[in-house]
């Protein structure tokens, strides 16, 4: 079937927010039982690059990771190894082993993951530099090193795939969804779990390479099955699903993402390109378990440049109708504050998803606080369907200081509008709603939905729109995980709502608007498990 029949997304549409019960109940598996894979993906008998071992402890103000350099600014040094290094360790490095009486998932990194499957692995692309040779390598993160998978790589190959001039690229950095990670455990619901946290990897990615005066590009489209084999990944079992350039400066990124008007196919480049198959400590699976996740997979694969779509909108999601706000909407301009003194690297450590059951303290939030999450969430970012983002973003507001409680749009120039006609007290309709939580949403102090508009990724981007706005839902989701630790509050995202009724809640008539993520936001409460950083 071709990306452009929808069926199989539309029917997975309707099944992970419609009837996500009916697609759990036909089965989940068990952690601990024989099949749960290993936590960190680990190669046998290939060659490995140390990286140094040894990051730095600052990476600049949060707040300049969300825009351009500034001015008076130091320049880039470029690519360094020990830029590398800092990179990929706050971009998706291992951070934490949390120890103790309280029990949950004891390997974090500095991105959330349901569960703590991380099913995403990073890759990178390198052309020739001094002690590391060009090639593909895998990033180990238990190690901070990079294994390496391919060697003597021809420039000109990522740029076919990616359809890209790539120009005076430094890296490129490719993400892949291992899906029987998550599946093994979420069954048939796993394709959206890993489509989530692979785009708050990217835009994690994103954030920490503006921090190392870097840029990073975005590609949500590409040859799928061209950089499968570059990266000597199983086929039907592990799958690219996102790659990020990455420059010295942003004039270095290229305007747009055409070469040259050519069309490339995979078959052209993929008689070249020999097959790889590099050993890794695996389990035995039956992906049968979880057809409708490969299914949908297969059925996303884009085998030819011409099926690319062109570039869109200007960004938060003008394209598509989550971003127009209800008639009747009041403006409620944030005390737009100065940016706290806080370090990116220290907000990402202090990032926090409340634990395996999050039971917040009640405090009341600072409106600065709040008005940074606004200021920053939807600050456009560089990708090859224009800029982004394209998902909106609501907030649930019950306890900040100066900001009456009830239902918000977030703006993009960092403005609420209060949707009329909503619940007087819409955190406590929530928590009935939802019964017996993980959290108590009594104590948070915000709940944020991140919202897409099905129809528009169906009509413009086809099944493939499925992947792609549930990583744009996700970049955004990140960002208000990182923002809340920056903060000193823990953000715990979630699946776990019944989508009709968040749909009335947040005053949206449309059906095809739907509530991607969700986003609760509160003070930690002290507990008796031990945190241990993990810092390289």
């Amino acid at each position: 079937m071709h990306n452009r029949e929808t069926s199989v997304a539309d029917r997975y549409w309707h099944d992970t927010f419609h009837d996500s019960t009916s697609l759990l109940a036909k089965g989940v598996g068990e952690e601990g039982a024989p099949d749960e894979p290993p936590k960190f993906k680990a190669y046998r008998g290939l060659a490995r690059h140390r990286l140094p071992q040894w990051t730095p402890m600052r990476l600049g103000g949060v707040g300049a990771a969300f825009g351009p350099a500034v001015d008076g600014s130091p320049a880039p040094a470029g690519l360094t190894d020990e830029v590398l290094g800092a990179l990929l360790y706050y971009g998706y490095g291992f951070s934490r082993v949390d120890v103790g009486a309280v029990g949950g998932w004891p390997y974090h990194r500095l991105v959330p993951s349901a569960r703590c499957f991380y099913p995403t692995e990073l890759y990178v692309w390198l052309p020739e530099r001094d002690g590391i040779p060009g090639g593909v390598y895998h990033y180990d993160q238990l190690h901070h090193a990079l294994v390496e998978l391919r060697c003597g790589v021809d420039p000109d190959l990522p740029v076919a795939a990616l359809d890209s001039a790539l120009g005076s690229v430094e890296a490129v950095l490719l993400l892949t969804s291992h899906y029987w990670k998550t599946a093994f455990r979420y069954r048939h619901y796993a394709y959206r779990l890993c489509s989530q946290e692979a785009g708050m990897v990217a835009g994690n990615l994103l954030l920490v390479a503006r921090s190392l005066g870097l840029s990073g590009h975005l590609h949500y489209q590409f040859l799928d099955d061209v950089l499968d084999r570059l990266l000597g990944v199983e086929q039907g079992q592990e799958r690219t699903v996102a790659v990020v350039p990455v420059y010295r400066d942003t004039s270095d990124a290229p305007a747009g993402p055409r070469r040259d008007g050519r069309r490339t196919t995979s078959a052209e480049l993929l008689d070249g390109l020999a097959e790889i198959r590099p050993r890794f400590i695996d389990v035995a699976k039956d992906l049968t378990l979880a057809s409708s996740v490969y299914e949908l997979d297969r059925h996303s694969v884009l085998d030819t440049t011409a099926e690319f779509a062109s570039p869109c909108g200007d960004g938060n999601g003008a394209t598509n109708g989550a971003v127009s706000v209800p008639a009747g909407s009041t403006r409620l301009d944030l005390a737009n504050g100065s940016d706290r003194p806080v370090d990116l690297s220290t907000a990402l450590r202090e990032r926090h998803s409340g634990g395996t059951l999050f039971r917040p303290v009640r405090r009341t939030m600072p409106a600065d606080d709040l008005a940074r999450i606004v200021r920053y969430a939807l600050a456009p970012y560089p990708s090859d369907l224009g800029p982004g983002p394209y998902s909106a973003c609501y907030l649930v507001v019950q306890d900040v200081a100066g900001t009456p409680p009830g239902v918000y749009r977030c703006g993009p120039d960092g403005t609420l509008w209060r949707i009329p006609n909503t619940p007087p007290d819409p955190i406590n309709e929530l928590a009935m709603a939802l019964g017996p939580p993980v959290t108590d949403y009594r104590n948070v102090n915000v709940v944020a939905y991140v919202v897409g508009d099905r129809s528009w990724a169906t009509s413009r981007l086809g099944n493939r729109g499925y992947r792609i706005l549930n990583q744009d839902a996700g970049l955004v989701a990140q960002r208000i995980c990182v923002l809340s630790g920056a903060a000193g509050l823990a953000a715990r995202p979630a699946n776990g709502y019944a989508v009709g009724a968040i749909q009335s809640m947040l005053g949206i008539d449309d059906p095809g608007l739907l509530p991607m993520f969700q986003i609760a936001i509160g003070y930690r409460a002290t507990t008796a498990q031990y945190e241990m950083p993990i810092v390289f």
